[in-house]
């Protein structure tokens, strides 16, 4: 059997093509295929303004800094989750807080938010782990009512959906960022997104994304025919047209990378769904996961070990997602503590991220059922 890795992107010869037509064209950077990129995003996800950068840390700086986050303001997220999630917020001075997860199914909870609102919060960032859709209404009543911004990281959501709308259509919330690294469903290498119904917050993300500079309404009489300004601090965000070119071919696909994944999803429910020492994340009628991981639960670390190594020698290579964001040295010296949120804590000792991605064969999954079964029934 051949090496099996938990993730990897899809590239084909279409895609490729299009890489080749955007390195022979007259501008591989600042031309026309991140627009079009972006115009594909918008028709996909239903936002009316989406913005491309360069990664989907980059995004995630990028929305913050255009809703006005600043030094002492407060983020609310959850641990599990990547770090790119709060880091972002420190890179402007504000402080992420951090709700604890639901243990059904691996999100942030919605009823422990609350508690952690203070005065000084200024954003909520949901995070949709593996694909699976937060409770946004209730998420989006919750800010509503304390004057808080939202912000979905959709980073493992793109394909997604929510009350039957595509995740990334900001219908709950300010913006929503995306990521395009080659684990996730499409990708531009590396990429991002920002998606945003509002016009304010579009403008500002496009001037984060190019060092604050802009052309038009200058505050200042011009003195050159090719007069700029900088409004503010922004950064080299940009994402170039070579990348821009695949996601375009990328995006064209995303369905049937989508449906792939669900049928894997399927196998490995169905393979699973009886077993006592094995729980998955619940599955919702209004919700649709989209599978960037197939996330699982053991029923102890011991456990999840044997089965990591085991799978290991096995050619099969896992991940395991993530060790909780307040748990990381660098949180540790600011202060923070991992036992403040005790179920993120649990959930990173006991999971294991299942291979899922488009090029797997049915024949690949059975081994992968195979071998953890093999494990089981050694107990």
């Amino acid at each position: 059997m051949n090496k099996i890795t938990y993730g990897r992107q899809t590239i084909s010869q279409d895609d490729i093509d299009e890489v080749v037509k955007a390195l022979k064209s007259a501008a591989i950077t600042q031309g026309e295929y991140v627009p079009a990129f972006e115009n594909a995003l918008k028709e996909y996800t239903g936002a009316k303004y989406a913005v491309a950068v360069s990664s989907g840390t980059a995004a995630l700086h990028t929305v913050y800094a255009a809703l006005g986050l600043k030094e002492n303001d407060e983020i609310i997220t959850c641990p599990n989750t990547f770090a790119a999630t709060s880091n972002a917020a420190l890179y402007l001075n504000a402080k992420p807080k951090f709700a604890d997860i639901n243990e059904e199914n691996f999100l942030i909870d919605e009823n422990k938010i609350n508690k952690l609102i203070t005065e000084n919060t200024k954003i909520i960032t949901p995070v949709h782990y593996a694909g699976l859709p937060c409770n946004m209404e209730e998420i989006n009543r919750t800010a509503k009512s304390c004057n808080i911004k939202i912000v979905e990281d959709a980073c493992h959501a793109l394909g997604s959906s929510y009350n039957g709308s595509k995740i990334g259509n900001c219908i709950y919330s300010d913006g929503a960022v995306f990521s395009f690294h080659p684990v996730k469903h499409i990708t531009t290498a590396e990429g991002g997104a920002v998606l945003t119904n509002d016009e304010e917050i579009y403008k500002k993300c496009l001037l984060f994304r190019s060092h604050g500079m802009e052309k038009v309404n200058f505050k200042h009489m011009p003195d050159s025919p090719t007069y700029h300004e900088m409004q503010f601090l922004g950064y080299n965000y940009r994402m170039t047209d070579i990348q821009a070119a695949l996601g375009i071919s990328q995006l064209k696909k995303i369905e049937s990378f989508v449906k792939r994944r669900l049928e894997i999803a399927d196998i490995y429910y169905n393979a699973f769904k009886g077993s006592s020492k094995i729980k998955m994340q619940k599955r919702y009628k209004d919700r649709l996961n989209s599978h960037h991981l197939f996330s699982v639960v053991f029923e102890s670390n011991d456990l999840r070990d044997k089965v990591y190594y085991y799978l290991k020698e096995n050619n099969i290579f896992t991940q395991i997602h993530y060790m909780p964001v307040n748990k990381h040295p660098y949180y540790e010296n600011l202060g923070y503590n991992y036992k403040d949120t005790p179920l993120a804590y649990d959930f990173y000792r006991r999971e294991l991220s299942l291979p899922v991605y488009p090029l797997l064969t049915d024949d690949e999954v059975y081994f992968v059922i195979e071998k953890i079964n093999t494990v089981l029934k050694a107990l």
